[in-house]
């Protein structure tokens, strides 16, 4: 029987097997990172899986995750945005969370605020992105955007990790794991809808 635990594990593997497949198809800039990033969330969850069945710490595992899980998404951003002077701010938000990142080796207590950073840089990353695309004529097919349902997907989760990391001891004293669970999920559901629709052939 499937626990509870093991659904977002095997969402990821779902999305990452499909990024994989996508882009053997279409090989972009952009599916590249995709795949470097999902594949890589893959792998980090699942030895981080094994270490707690095994009883080992995995919190350096996650701690060096991090600086590259939201230095990807930046990059793949990047890829697509236009105008990259509009990343300046996006910048100063990478160098805060490699400052907090460093000070964490120090004081573990600190992870919570690379987490926090990290995620309000991809609510950032996402805004540009999304303000780029209404202000372009690739509004009118943007369901067939990957990058429109990989910002959607990425937001779900992210936004509300904001408020989840910022009362961490609160919420996880109060068993709401299964809510962040849940976001993550969601957020592959969607990305895996936009790899696929974003494929789909027209027809005429």
């Amino acid at each position: 029987m499937i626990s509870l635990f093991d659904v977002p594990l095997y969402s990821q593997l779902v999305v990452a097997f499909l990024s994989i497949l996508f882009y053997m198809k279409k090989r972009t800039l952009f599916l590249k990172l995709l795949m470097l990033f999902l594949v890589m969330t893959l792998i980090v969850e699942l030895m981080g899986v094994y270490l707690s069945r095994i009883k080992k710490p995995n919190f350096w595992m996650y701690h060096f995750y991090t600086v590259f899980e939201y230095f990807t998404l930046f990059y793949l951003f990047k890829s697509v945005l236009k105008d990259k002077k509009t990343l300046k701010f996006s910048y100063i938000l990478l160098f805060l969370l490699v400052v907090v990142w460093c000070v964490t080796f120090v004081n573990r207590d600190y992870f919570n605020y690379a987490v926090i950073i990290g995620s309000f840089n991809v609510g950032v990353l996402v805004f540009l992105y999304l303000q780029e695309l209404l202000l372009s004529d690739e509004i009118i097919n943007y369901k067939r955007l990957l990058p429109f349902w990989v910002s959607v997907g990425l937001i779900v989760f992210h936004l509300p990790a904001i408020p989840f990391f910022s009362f961490w001891n609160y919420m996880k004293n109060k068993d709401l794991l299964p809510i962040l669970h849940s976001l993550i999920v969601l957020m592959n559901i969607i990305i895996s809808f936009g790899l696929i629709w974003s494929n789909k052939k027209v027809e005429y």
